[in-house]
Parts: structure tokens; sequence; C-alpha cells
């Protein structure tokens, strides 16, 4: 059976996404999982949180919660409906495990109302 905490580490965040409306997407960065579980601060002030659960050999559920609540005052979000909100949103997907050794790379698609996002997540070797 595969731990929660075999995903330990520093890790890069990548998207492309097809958004194409006028707020800029600030979400790529720097996280830690620690127990199956990341909690960070962009460049912009807008906290993320999230839980990888393993669901199958290769295969993790990601939950991420972005909360705007203390983000810069010009930052918003984009809501399912493709419009700008203060609110939190809740982004999950089925990310796909690769590993090799102690490298390991997480990717997978989030699709949000009329968006699509595509994600990339890298372990920083130690």
């Amino acid at each position: 059976m595969t731990l929660a905490t075999d995903l330990d580490g520093t890790y890069t965040v990548t998207s492309l996404t097809s958004y194409d409306g006028p707020l800029q997407k600030q979400s790529d960065g720097i996280t830690t999982i620690a127990g199956g579980k990341t909690h960070r601060i962009d460049e912009v002030g807008c906290e993320w949180n999230s839980t990888f659960t393993w669901v199958a050999d290769g295969q993790v559920k990601m939950t991420s919660v972005a909360d705007p609540k203390n983000a810069r005052k010009d930052f918003l979000l984009v809501g399912p409906n493709g419009l700008p909100t203060a609110e939190p949103q809740t982004y999950e997907t089925i990310l796909t495990v690769k590993r090799k050794e102690e490298k390991v790379q997480m990717t997978g698609t989030i699709s949000y109302g009329r968006e699509t996002i595509f994600l990339t997540m890298r372990k920083i070797q130690a």
C-alpha cells in the first residue's frame, strides 16, 4: 500500500491554461508536500491548501483550495462561470505519478468551468 508520505518533498508547480480573459494567472511556484498535504502562499498573497490521496498505483487525487482573502487588493480568482471572484475556489484532478529513483513528476488536467489547466509538479532534488 502506498503511503501519503511517499510524495513528501519540495516541488516546482507549473501550469498551462486555456484561460484567455483579462486576469493574469499566478498560481505557479514552489510547494512542499508533507504527509499528503501542502500549504503555501503565492507571490500575490493567495493561500493554497492541497491534499494528495493515492487512488490507484501511479495515481493520486489532488484537491486544492485557493483562498484570496489575504491576497493583493487587485487580485481575483476566476470562478467556474468564467467571472472574476474574491471567493475561495476548489480544484480537483487525478494526477499521474511517474518515478525514477528519487525523481518524481506528477501531471494532470484540471477541468474547471470553461477552463482547462495542465498541471505539472516536479520534485526538487535535495
